[in-house]
């Protein structure tokens, strides 16, 4: 069994008995210069997209939905290919039911994350 004392040390904020904890700032000054003395190899700098990038992810975007259009008519031929046979019909339904539980969420899931890019 775990004992707990264990996981509730003073030293895990590196500080003695009695400092208080630290605060946001005192964080932001230990972890602000990371010591690459102002380099971009280093990756310490935060990344900005461009409104290129938007754009080019609504292209994109635009690409998929045409493909996923003639994904979606290709589906539904074959699904009523399979329905003209009897025995089939079952098999029909679970391909349309599984294209309508997975690519069509992934649709809309990919519809509004492309609308919050900027």
């Amino acid at each position: 069994m775990i004992k707990l004392r264990g996981l509730i040390k003073e030293s895990t904020w590196d500080r003695k008995f009695g400092e208080p904890l630290p605060t946001l700032e005192d964080v932001m000054e230990k972890h602000g210069d990371c010591g690459c003395g102002g380099t971009t190899s280093c990756g310490c700098e935060s990344i900005h997209e461009s409104a290129k990038d938007a754009m080019k992810g609504k292209k994109l975007s635009q690409k998929i939905q045409k493909d996923e259009s003639r994904l979606r008519l290709n589906m539904w031929e074959l699904v009523e290919q399979m329905s003209k046979d009897e025995s089939n019909k079952k098999l029909a339904d679970t391909l349309s039911k599984s294209y309508r539980k997975n690519v069509t969420i992934f649709m809309r899931d990919m519809l509004s994350l492309v609308k919050k890019m900027k």
